[in-house]
This record gives C-alpha cells, structure tokens and sequence, in this order.
C-alpha cells in the first residue's frame, strides 16, 4: 500500500522556510492531531542542545495537494515546546496576535498579494573558498543584452502557460485563489500571480504555501521558479507587493466615495513613518537592497501618491486597498505583514498625516530635498529597527526584536568576509 506523505512548513525567525515530511497510512479526515518532533538546536536561536526538544503541529486546516507531482499535501505549521506551549519564536503566532489586537478594537485587515519570479530551464549557485559560480539558463536564447526591451504583457511563453494554469488549479482546489497571471518586465521570463485579499492570517498562511506550491510544481515540470529579490545585476528584481484595507463591519474604513479616507492617510502616514524600520522585516535580506535600488521600479523613496509605481505605498486610482510596493518574498509574512498592520495603526492612533501625494517620478535625479529614502543595507535596517519599535508592543516584545536582529547581523558579518565576483573584476589587475 502506498504511503500518505503531509510535509508541514514553516518559515523560521530568520525568514528560511523549514519543513517536515509526516507518512502515513492513509490520507486523515482531519491533520490536527499530526505532529512531530523537532530538534529546536538546529533552529538558529530558538533552543539549547541540552534542552532541543520541540513539537511540530499542523495550525491550519488546508491543505495543498502535490500528490500528483510527487510531493504528497503541504500544510503550514505551528512550533510548541513540550509543555504544549506555543514557542516563543514561533513566527506564526505574531501573525494570530496581531489578528486578535485588530479584533480587540473592532477591525479587520484583508490583504492581498502579488508574488514576482523568474522561470528558469535551471539556474546553479556554488560558493566555497576556491570558487564562487552563478549560471541561470533562460527557457529561450533571451539574454540580458536585451535589457531595456520591456516584457510587461507580452505573451506567456508556451511552456510556462501550461505550468502556471497547473499551478492556478491547484492554488485554487485548495482555497488560495489567484485573479491575475501576467508576464513582468523581466527580459528572462518574469511572471507576477496576484492572490483575491483574505484575512491578515490567512494570508501569511497563503504568502508561504504559494511560493513552495509553484517551486515544487515548477519543478516537476524541469523547471525553476526564482523569487529571490535581485538575482541578476541587469536586470529587473522580484517583488511581493501587498495590498491592504481595513474594515470595521462592511465598511472600509480606509477609503470613502472621494477615495483616500482621512483614516486612510492617517494608515498610510504610520507606515511612512516607521518605514526605515519596517523594512527589517519586509526586506530581510542582503538581497533584498540589492533590488532597492533605482532604475528597475522597485521603491527606493519614502512616499506615497495616487497610481504612482515609483512610491513605497501606491493608492489604485480605481481600488479600494492601499498598495505597499517594497516588500520581496525573502520577507517572514507573519513579521512583515504584521508589522506594517502595526504601523500603520501607530498612524491612525497618533493621526499622522503623510503630506500630500507624490507625483512625480522618484526614480529621476532632480528630486525634492524632503523625501526620505530607504536604507540602503540590512544593517541599516536592522539598526533602524532596534531605535523604532515601540510601535510593535502590542505583538513584538523587545526581546523578540533582540533575537531577530541577533540573528540577522550575523548574515551582514558573514557578508563582510566573503569576496564578490564583482570585487575581482575590479581588481583584476592585482587578482
């Protein structure tokens, strides 16, 4: 008799998506009473080795199922210790005590996602102290010398139509429901899928399923879905914009009949101005400030305006939800997601209003000497963090924030002690 297999996932503090696969004997009526253990010393920062012992438990209902594929049904997970307790650094529970402090004070967050990558025939990375290798192979004879030639619209090509309508199916049979599915600027075979907005929770659950949905399904298919934030130099980097409303019953607080409510610019005006800390958590990598860079439409300005792509927080002329443009798939999505929510709650509590909207190009040199920008690195970011936060009390305690930024400055040290290929071309001279 063949075997069930649930392989339960979870992202980790540090952002890496961790997983477990459970067999079974048939398929259960029901996955809550799965589990397994884990060895919580493995996992940076979360236990002793003397004292490793964790559990790991499904903490959803839904499931994606792979079976076809090889991969067997994917569900999300939650960490307890022993005593049944939830652990402490269980990025889930953020996003479920973030939900309930909305509910608390009568609000619901939905939000929507749109998730950017590459397909790839196959792309290798190697790097040790003799040799460092990046080698992406395209679907087609596209080369990055076609930089500038724009792929926003253009025809799918035919074998990745035939993968993502797999991969919309099997989204959709399980509950995470994709409305949009386009070619993106990238000259190598760029695609978006955007996600109907669903509870703050839910979506966090979906963010992660969806980006382990499409790699494995892709990779079925001898292919390779990449989201890391910049893979190339020349060319466009992948983003996971958010789109955000608040409610209180049916009613949308955040917009009226004329558009932006008052709230709305309060909302928007919090996640301004938190953004120089907020970034830790949605851009969480050394990556990631690669792709916050000008030239390639990914946010650098610490701003808003109505329709303006070159903004952090765009407002859709013809929408009912904000859109937050910086965030990349390296993002945790119960930190990042909530963490925004937070901010912009600071905003509506202490009515900060975010000035008028921008409509100019931000990506031009001539700008005014007003506008903020981004960091320019993770530890920029990251300091930002330790100096901001109070923001996040109501779900992010101090120590918390500590640890995540512990364990984050040890990527920026490893960073410092490891040439780049860049670097020896420089000095090719001397090298």
């Amino acid at each position: 008799m063949e075997q069930e297999k649930i392989k339960i996932i979870f992202p980790d503090i540090t952002g890496v998506h961790r997983e477990v696969e459970i067999f079974l004997h048939n398929k259960p009526e029901s996955i809550y009473g799965l589990k397994a253990g884990v060895d919580g010393s493995s996992l940076p920062g979360y236990s002793r080795v003397e004292n490793g012992d964790l559990i790991l438990k499904p903490a959803s209902g839904k499931l994606v199922d792979l079976r076809r594929y090889g991969n067997g049904l994917l569900a999300i997970g939650a960490l307890y210790q022993f005593n049944g307790e939830r652990h402490c650094l269980d990025t889930r529970l953020k996003a479920e005590e973030a939900q309930k402090y909305l509910s608390e004070q009568g609000l619901e967050a939905l939000v929507g996602f749109e998730l950017e990558f590459f397909m790839l025939e196959k792309i290798r990375h190697y790097l040790d102290s003799r040799k460092q290798l990046l080698h992406a192979q395209p679907l087609d004879n596209t080369s990055l010398t076609r930089q500038g030639v724009g792929k926003y619209f253009t025809s799918i090509n035919s074998r990745v139509y035939e993968v993502l309508r797999e991969i919309t199916i099997t989204l959709t049979q399980a509950g995470i429901v994709p409305f949009k599915i386009h070619r993106e600027n990238g000259v190598l075979n760029q695609y978006e899928i955007s996600f109907h907005p669903t509870s703050l929770l839910e979506a966090c659950d979906n963010v992660i399923l969806s980006i382990k949905t499409i790699r494995e399904i892709s990779r079925a298919k001898k292919l390779t879905a990449v989201f890391m934030p910049k893979p190339f130099p020349d060319d466009y980097g992948n983003g996971l914009h958010l789109h955000l409303s608040l409610w209180v019953g049916a009613r949308n607080i955040l917009f009226e009949d004329e558009g932006l409510s008052q709230e709305g610019r309060y909302f928007i005006g919090g996640i301004l101005q938190h953004a120089r800390s907020l970034v830790a958590f949605t851009n969480p990598s050394l990556n990631s400030y690669k792709r916050l860079s000008p030239g390639f439409e990914a946010p650098v300005h610490i701003a808003w305006g109505y329709g303006n792509r070159t903004t952090m927080v765009r407002v859709p002329r013809n929408g009912d939800s904000i859109e937050i443009r910086n965030p990349d798939a390296s993002m945790n999505p119960y930190l990042g997601i909530s963490a925004i929510v937070l901010a912009g709650l600071d905003g509506l509590r202490k009515k900060i209003d975010p000035g008028d909207g921008v409509e100019l190009n931000l990506h031009e040199k001539q700008l005014p000497v007003n506008i903020e920008t981004l960091p320019l690195s993770l530890k920029e970011a990251l300091e930002e963090l330790l100096s901001d936060h109070e923001y996040l009390k109501p779900v992010f305690t101090r120590s918390f924030i500590e640890k995540y930024v512990e364990l984050k400055m040890r990527e920026v040290v490893a960073e410092r002690s490891i040439p780049s290929v860049l670097e020896y071309q420089l000095l090719e001279h001397i090298s």
